[in-house]
């Protein structure tokens, strides 16, 4: 009798176990949604508009980003991105980013195509990455059976530093960014471009975005001796 007993309880404590181990088990998974309108000047385009939207999936340490953007200068640009962080003191974290992005020139009938990898070592006020990537540039219109090759920029060195004056984490933020890419475009080294932007969550799963960022002009760095200036402003959800 007491062996069945003992059957007894272990089928009515599997449900249980089982029930735990999912909870173990289970993923912290939240997403972002980010919409922004785009106004640009430089002296070839003069002023330029258009729109961006962006996607970020968290799932647990690891970041999974989707951006697109698109000109009224018939530019279009996407990427996507996985960060992975690791904490490695109560203060800071270090992270690695895989990239894969490309830029479409309609108006020249051509395309560019970057892969990038890098690391990077993040705090509550300080983020700063490093790291590389290589472009190929190529024309829309290519015939298959050309014999002419595309123009292949083997390695890049990369880099940003990004300074928050108010925390990363706070409800509001000012922030400074240096560096020579961004979300949408890559430089040469020597090519910085500069950003200064701000984020206000004005509710739990909505922020206000705005940021304003200058760059040498010119195109696959071929750099002019004037600046481009881009502002952007628009919302994130929160999803979770």
């Amino acid at each position: 009798m007491s062996g069945k007993r003992h059957i007894f309880l272990l089928i009515c404590l599997l449900p249980t176990l089982f029930l735990n181990a999912q909870e173990v088990k289970k993923h912290d998974i939240s997403a972002d949604f980010m919409a922004q309108g785009v106004a640009g000047y430089n002296h070839t385009y003069r002023w330029y508009g258009g729109t961006d939207l962006k996607g970020v999936l968290h799932v647990d340490n690891t970041d999974v980003t989707l951006n697109l953007e698109g000109l009224s200068v018939q530019t279009y640009a996407m990427g996507l991105s996985v960060s992975p962080s690791f904490q490695v003191c109560k203060t800071g974290f270090v992270f690695a980013e895989g990239t894969l992005s490309s830029r479409i020139f309609e108006k020249y009938k051509i395309f560019e195509f970057v892969y990038a990898g890098s690391v990077g070592y993040k705090m509550r006020h300080f983020s700063a990455q490093v790291g590389l990537f290589s472009r190929t540039i190529d024309d829309l219109n290519r015939d298959w059976h050309s014999t002419d090759s595309p123009v292949t920029e083997p390695f890049n060195l990369l880099y940003k530093v990004k300074v928050s004056i108010m925390g990363f984490d706070h409800p509001w933020d000012i922030y400074l960014v240096g560096g020579n890419f961004n979300d949408y475009e890559y430089e040469r080294m020597w090519e910085p471009i500069f950003a200064l932007g701000g984020r206000w969550d004005y509710k739990s799963r909505w922020s206000a975005l705005a940021e304003v960022t200058m760059q040498s002009a010119g195109l696959f760095h071929g750099t002019v001796k004037f600046y481009e200036m881009t502002v952007r402003a628009g919302v994130m959800f929160k999803l979770k």
